[in-house]
């Protein structure tokens, strides 16, 4: 048992080089500032038309693929190596995107605001899979694509941030699919990524005080997301998500999810000392 404790325990003095400052908590309000801008310089359907049209210039399964980084159980099955190599992390973007999930569906049901295919005609744009018409803003794949992506820049020490940067142009990305596809505004994505890293920074902020004890294979709360992991490998397996042209990439992510949980569990079974 002190082999594992250490092995998860030797990073914690880097804890205190990755708090937040308090001036990371404005990069919420940057998305909100471009789409106040957006929406003085242009009306939202021009906006709308301009942006799905041009995506189509790269194919539906490019779209598909970043639009899979915004869905909870083909991100998840992503990260499921972090059980083993970054425990920590792992639970930071769990807990940023249950803040998320909770903060996209409370927004949704009190805005009410409407999608494109439900003010336009679904023919007149492109549209992948069927119509959505319903609870628009904000964008709760580009919510949750930014939530973890924020929860992992912030979980990595500062010194190595620079490095980190990659993960919001993915999450940028994933955004920019769910206009592409025909499923959302610019304004929901904008939206979306506001809401997203205030979830991430505060998931990070709450998990930086759990103790390196619970981060260990044998602790309760890695468990429980490897419960989580082997759910998730069975919903990719099982179901649909959001496209059939999805179909290929669940079984690579399903497969990513099997061999960290596969890892996980060898880890979990191993001879206490």
């Amino acid at each position: 048992m002190h082999n594992a404790e250490s092995s998860v325990a030797a990073p914690e003095p880097a804890v205190t080089s990755r708090l937040i400052k308090p001036a990371y908590w404005l990069w919420c309000l940057l998305p909100l500032l471009c789409w106040g801008i957006v929406e003085l310089s242009t009306d939202r359907i021009s906006l709308f038309r301009l942006v799905n049209t041009a995506t189509q210039q790269l194919p539906n399964l490019f779209w598909v693929g970043f639009n899979m980084l915004g869905n909870g159980w083909g991100a998840f099955a992503l990260l499921c190596p972090l059980l083993i190599l970054a425990p920590r992390a792992l639970l930071a973007t769990l807990c940023a995107g249950a803040i998320a999930g909770v903060l996209s569906r409370a927004l949704k049901l009190s805005l009410q605001f409407p999608r494109p295919a439900s003010v336009l005609d679904p023919a007149s744009f492109h549209v992948v899979g069927n119509p959505l018409t319903s609870l628009a803003m904000p964008s709760g794949h580009t919510l949750t694509a930014f939530a973890l992506a924020t929860a992992l820049y912030f979980s990595v020490p500062q010194t190595q941030r620079k490095y980190a940067g990659w993960l919001f142009v993915l999450a940028a990305l994933a955004g920019l699919a769910r206009v592409a596809v025909g499923a959302h505004w610019p304004a929901d994505v904008l939206a979306g990524m506001s809401v997203g890293l205030f979830s991430g920074m505060l998931g990070v902020t709450l998990v930086q005080r759990i103790p390196a004890r619970l981060l260990v294979p044998q602790a309760w709360p890695l468990r429980v997301a490897s419960v989580g992991a082997a759910l998730c490998i069975y919903i990719l397996l099982a179901d649909r998500i959001d496209f059939d042209e999805t179909r290929p990439l669940q079984y690579v992510a399903a497969t990513v999810a099997a061999i960290g949980l596969v890892s996980f569990l060898r880890q979990t079974i191993k001879p206490q000392n």
